[in-house]
């Protein structure tokens, strides 16, 4: 017997085991991209949503027993939703059924069961190790209810309707658990062109405000001025003012990001975040929600 063909028979049977059992199982969202996962409240049973080689995986059950549902289903089938109040959700279609899966702003994580289009059963989820990564994977831009454009601009984006200047999207949301529970939303503003200057952000016509103010950066004359004082003292030279223009907050261009947002109580009482209108140098847009 040649000993060398056994060692490599061994060897190619040794890697060809390990290759089979590092795999990720088939039955399960472990080792793969995760979309969402919590327990049930009652039953403690398992619920995970993930991506596996283009398609979306649902998994529910008892941990480490199989599965009592499943579903292994093509991405463009599932649908996701982010909505402007911040509300994230993930649907996914099983026949006359569908499972919902998701988070609410004021409330718990949840699923949902559907028939027909028809809710038939909503289980409460804990949210004690809750992993939501729906916003991760939904299409960043809000839907816009209604929108009014005006753009005269008349530079290298005057091709670029006033609608498209910009996507708008919920980048985050927050929960304060303290007395009054004020809830929070974080907009996230990418600008699509240059030279973007925002001139106005409205909540509900006024009615909401944002918690951010525009901030306006030293100019490189400010700043080494800054610097000489800090350095020499009262006998530091001061360097006259040109006429550099100081940049804000709200200047972008292509892809640069701006972040707001807006509060409000446990009852909607002091702002129900419904429209958006933000004023640029190249145009207005108007976004709209139903909550």
């Amino acid at each position: 017997m040649n000993i060398n063909k056994v060692i490599s028979v061994v060897v190619l049977t040794a890697c060809m085991y390990s290759n089979f059992s590092s795999a990720n199982p088939d039955n399960s969202c472990d080792g793969e991209q995760s979309i969402f996962s919590d327990y049930t409240v009652k039953g403690n049973k398992y619920v995970a949503v993930c991506y596996v080689n283009d398609k979306i995986r649902y998994v529910f059950g008892k941990d480490g027993d199989k599965p009592d549902i499943l579903l292994n289903v093509p991405k463009d089938k599932v649908e996701f939703s982010l909505s402007g109040n911040g509300d994230q959700s993930i649907t996914i279609p099983n026949g006359a059924y569908s499972y919902k899966v998701g988070e609410y702003l004021r409330g718990d994580p949840f699923i949902q069961v559907w028939k027909n289009q028809k809710l038939i059963s909503e289980i409460e989820l804990g949210g004690k190790v809750l992993e939501n990564n729906i916003s991760d994977y939904a299409n960043p831009d809000i839907e816009s209810n209604s929108n009014s454009n005006s753009n005269s601009n008349s530079n290298s984006n005057s091709n670029v309707s006033a609608n498209d200047l910009f996507k708008l999207s919920v980048s985050g949301k927050y929960r304060d658990i303290a007395p009054g529970r004020h809830y929070f939303w974080k907009y996230q503003l990418i600008s699509n062109v240059d030279n973007l200057k925002i001139e106005s952000i409205t909540v509900n016509r006024g009615r909401c405000s944002i918690g951010e103010r525009k901030i306006t950066y030293p100019t490189k004359v400010q700043e080494q001025n800054t610097l000489n004082r800090v350095r020499y003292g009262s006998k530091a030279q001061q360097i006259k003012e040109d006429n550099e223009i100081p940049i804000t907050s709200w200047d972008l261009n292509y892809s640069d990001v701006y972040y707001f947002t807006v509060s409000t109580d446990s009852d909607y009482g002091k702002c129900k975040p419904q429209e958006v209108v933000i004023e640029t140098n190249q145009g207005s847009s108007k976004f709209t929600w139903e909550l």
